[in-house]
């Protein structure tokens, strides 16, 4: 599913996905640790976690909802053609004929230079890259399918820099010692990338209030061990 995504896309499109990815890839040579290091605690984890689920929440319930949008992204029909249409061409030839034309619906230049500041943002913990993207995409007034797809195809190149560096970074002893949960998180994150690229193409246009609800679940559930310890920590002082 995710290579179908991959092989669809037209020059304009690689070109916009290119230049999105800039930003994010320089900000995160230059800034990563220093973000994580002052955003990384629990407390900030919480806020940052309930204020993306918000505002995904918002941006895809405010944004446009055309159900031109699915007609967009549905995959090339497979028809089976007739030596009666084509002369000299051999029986049950079968041909692939796109519905949809060049370019992402809606994604220009101005929607992807959003889109690229909020991967920027998505350097703070808790803020997932494909969910930066799709609020930004959204609010900038563009429809769901393509929203969608463009912020899945723009968090991989990005995601897996995140990783290359990552690895650089790092010296031999770590990666002996952290290469179980390493092939262990780069398993999960295949499987998570062919699945929401399934997802997309089987469901395409779907709401994104599940994964702001998810979001906001998993910010309650950090407050409420933040509030835990500091409950503890204030009788330990009793």
């Amino acid at each position: 599913m995710l290579r179908h995504e991959l092989c669809s896309l037209d020059r304009r499109t690689v070109g916009l996905l290119a230049g999105s990815c800039l930003p994010a890839a320089v900000a995160g040579t230059f800034a990563a640790d220093r973000v994580e290091a002052r955003l990384g605690r629990p407390p900030q984890l919480a806020v940052l976690l309930a204020g993306a689920g918000a505002l995904l929440w918002l941006a895809d319930r405010r944004g446009p909802q055309s159900a031109a949008s699915d007609l967009q992204h549905r995959p090339p029909k497979i028809i089976r053609r007739s030596p009666r249409d084509t002369p000299g061409e051999s029986d049950g030839k079968l041909l692939m004929i796109k519905e949809q034309g060049s370019g992402e619906p809606g994604v220009g230049p101005r929607e992807t230079a959003y889109a690229a500041l909020a991967q920027v943002a998505a350097l703070a913990p808790g803020v997932s890259r494909s969910g930066a993207t799709l609020t930004a995409l959204r609010a900038a007034g563009v429809d769901r399918a393509p929203a969608q797809r463009f912020s899945l195809l723009m968090s991989l190149p990005v995601t897996a820099g995140a990783a290359v560096l990552t690895l650089a970074r790092s010296d031999r002893t770590t990666l002996r010692a952290l290469s179980p949960s390493l092939a262990t998180g780069a398993t999960c994150a295949g499987l998570a990338g062919a699945a929401a690229a399934w997802t997309q193409q089987r469901r395409p246009g779907r709401s994104a209030t599940g994964p702001a609800l998810y979001r906001l679940g998993l910010a309650a559930v950090v407050a409420r061990r933040v509030l835990a310890e500091h409950r503890s920590s204030r009788k330990d002082l009793l």
